[in-house]
Order: C-alpha cells, then structure tokens, then sequence
C-alpha cells in the first residue's frame, strides 16, 4: 500500500504569523516602514544564502543595535504566533487516518528551531521540505519538485496563499486554500 503525504504549509496554516510583533520591537509601525535591506536579510535567511550568524550581524548593522544572539533570537521569533486553533487536532487525526502530514514552508532555520521545540503540532509531522534547504521561496518550481522527489504527489496541498497554491497546480496537485481547520477538515472528508 502507497502512503499517502499531504503537503501542509506553516505560517497562516499552522500558525498564525505576526510579524508586526518583531518589526516593532525594532521600531516599526508598520511592513512599509522596514528597511529594503533588512527585508533582503530576512529573505535570504529563508532561503539558506546567508547562515544565522551572518544575519544577526546583518540585523546589528541594519538596526545600529548592540543586541545579544539570544535577544535578537527571541525577538525574531516573535513572528511566530499562537498556534492556529483546531490544526493540531486535525494533523494528529490525518496521521491516526494513514495520512501523513509534510511541511512545505518557506522558512528560515531560526524560526524552524523554535517552530519544533514550542509547537505541538510538529510531534506529528516529522518531515518537511523548506526553503532554506532547497535554495528557493514558493512558488519556485524547486519546492513543489523537491516535494515529489522524497514524497511523490501529495494527496493533498494546503496553504493560506493563491500564488503558492497556483504554483502547485502547475505540477497537476490537488491544492486547497486554507481559511481554518474546520473547513479543511470537511475537505478532506469529501
């Protein structure tokens, strides 16, 4: 029997982002106001061209700040948000089902370390494909084959985004956009 994978997104899906929380401990009021270039480190972070020490030195530069690894660490982690309500519940019933759930993210190492040791949800999903590992941001054609090549074709993707989602539609996925775990739920009932 074939295992089937279902392909699960991180921010918006799993969690909920906030990244007003971290650019406004550094200042900001709102995403339009954050510098290019600190918008730049964060992105290249995520997608594995720049390591963590090299970006906490770029985040002191940018920022003019003296800040220690550990608080520039915590306060860039405040972007991960409160875990979204019911996804827990619902990815330990998938597995239990014989479905087996597969992050899909574009994420950076910092926020994945912190994503395993303070979420719940990652207990039941082992395996990922992420951005900082494949050198590329969804809807890079680079996440959706990396996904195939360890895992085939899911039975199903979900993220919060259209363009992520279009981007796996092009690989001939059944995509589902995410709006809580309620509605997916009922989805994969269907």
């Amino acid at each position: 029997m074939t295992k089937k994978y279902l392909a699960l997104d991180i921010g918006n899906v799993c969690l909920q982002l906030r990244p007003e929380r971290c650019f406004g401990r550094f200042g900001y009021r709102s995403i339009n106001e954050v510098p290019a270039d600190l918008l730049l480190a964060f992105q290249l972070l995520e997608t594995g061209r720049m390591d963590e020490a090299a970006f906490l030195a770029e985040i002191r530069r940018i920022l003019a700040v003296k800040a220690d690894d550990a608080t520039l660490r915590a306060v860039i982690c405040e972007i991960l948000g409160d875990p979204m309500p019911g996804m827990a519940a619902l990815v330990r019933d998938l597995v239990a089902a014989g479905i087996q759930p597969v992050f899909l993210s574009d994420i950076s190492t910092l926020h994945l370390k912190h994503f395993r040791e303070n979420y719940p949800i990652t207990e039941w999903v082992p395996d990922g494909i992420y951005s900082f590992v494949v050198g590329a941001c969804k809807p890079s054609s680079a996440m959706y084959a990396a996904f195939e090549a360890d895992f085939g074709t899911p039975v199903l993707y979900v993220d919060d985004r259209e363009v992520c989602l279009e981007g796996a539609a092009a690989f001939g996925w059944q995509t589902h956009l995410f709006r809580d775990a309620d509605t997916l739920r009922a989805a994969l009932l269907n």
